[in-house]
């Protein structure tokens, strides 16, 4: 009984109101979306136009829904841990996507997504450290802007913070600035996508490239459409992949290049490793592992009743919780902490990314990029 105590949260009761706040608001989100989609096939002008037109599909609901309540009503601070722990819902909802993939995904859609990270994510972070330490930038504002444009948003600024001894101020600044442009790509790159008539898995990948933060990449992914989730969520797993090796990069750049440690300072490179690495990956490699071993018990996602079609039905609730959380998250005041050299570092970098991205994803095709799960 001891050891069961250290794995709950001495002040957990703080946490239940938000977080019950976050469900119900998944829970109706969701019935609205199934009952546009109803009005919408039985030939309702009104729901076709919300559905396809408008694209309002429960990630939209949700998204819009929260930072509209977040920004004109008055949330209770009380709710405000809750909603926080929602929006990490989203990385179980990942690792039960494993269950759409087998190995040949991972080896074909995975390798030209590692190929992608390697020169738009590892690429971005190692030209935005070097353009910062030309421009005369900080070391630590440089470092994180590096992660935090290339990896994966506001995870990789807090991972690189330390290494880089980022000031509190610099790090308001880079959340500040991935936060709105990551919001801003949210909401226009599924109209971009339609309008210039990118393919779903298409879309996915460039969505993987372009999109700093994953909870953000995924709500813009499962908005365009399922395919676009799933080559988006594989060739995310790759960049998050990255993480500890940027952290590494920038451990090197700004420190043990510059001659910048101190005499009596010691440096675990593989703890740091360890001690970066995302966790939760492993567990979306074990599914992807027994999904490709059909084992009989296990069933698919598409047989109905078997273990696999349950956890399938049970994804899209972990993303509409921590899509719940994300909107209600997204304060118009936290995005207003945007501003300097951070800001123009962020624009800088992600509208190149972005635009590469794009012509990347047109150059390689669908075939290479679609997730068959069989």
């Amino acid at each position: 009984m001891k050891r069961l105590k250290y794995l709950i949260v001495p002040d957990w009761r703080r946490y239940v109101p938000g977080f019950l706040f976050c469900l119900v608001f998944a829970f109706i989100g969701r019935n609205l979306d199934r009952l546009i989609r109803n009005y919408h096939e039985a030939g309702m002008a009104w729901a076709t136009f919300l559905w396809e037109s408008a694209q309002l599909n429960y990630v939209v609901i949700l998204l819009l829904g929260g930072i509209l309540i977040r920004n004109t009503l008055p949330i209770p601070k009380t709710l405000l841990p809750g909603i926080g722990l929602a929006r990490p819902i989203i990385k179980p909802g990942i690792i039960i996507l494993g269950v759409h993939y087998v190995w040949a995904d991972v080896v074909r859609v995975g390798g030209v997504g590692l190929a992608l990270t390697v020169v738009f994510i590892f690429g971005t972070a190692i030209v935005v450290m070097w353009w910062c330490k030309r421009r005369g930038v900080s070391d630590g504002l440089g470092g994180i802007m590096g992660a935090g444009t290339g990896i994966c948003g506001v995870s990789a600024i807090i991972a690189t913070s330390p290494v880089v001894k980022a000031k509190p101020l610099e790090m308001a600044y880079a959340i500040g600035t991935v936060l709105l442009f990551g919001t801003l790509m949210l909401f226009t790159m599924p109209y971009i996508g339609t309008a210039i008539g990118l393919s779903e898995s298409q879309f996915g990948a460039w969505s993987a490239v372009a999109i700093l933060n994953t909870a953000q990449l995924v709500a813009a992914a499962e908005w365009y459409g399922p395919e676009s989730l799933n080559t988006a969520v594989l060739i995310n797993v790759a960049r998050i992949m990255f993480l500890p090796l940027v952290v590494l990069f920038a451990l090197w750049f700004y420190i043990l290049r510059t001659g910048k440690q101190e005499p009596d300072q010691k440096i675990n490179k593989w703890q740091l490793v360890k001690d970066k690495f995302p966790i939760f990956i492993l567990g979306f490699f074990v599914l992807v592992l027994l999904n490709s071993l059909s084992i009989g018990a296990l069933g698919g996602p598409g047989i109905a009743g078997s273990p696999f079609w349950a956890m399938d039905s049970a994804y899209t609730w972990c993303f509409a919780v921590g899509f719940a959380g994300i909107g209600l998250s997204i304060s118009i005041e936290d995005m207003k902490k945007a501003g300097g050299a951070a800001f123009r570092i962020g624009i800088s970098a992600s509208m190149v990314k972005m635009i590469l991205g794009l012509g990347a994803v047109f150059a390689i095709g669908s075939q290479l990029l679609r997730v068959s799960g069989s």
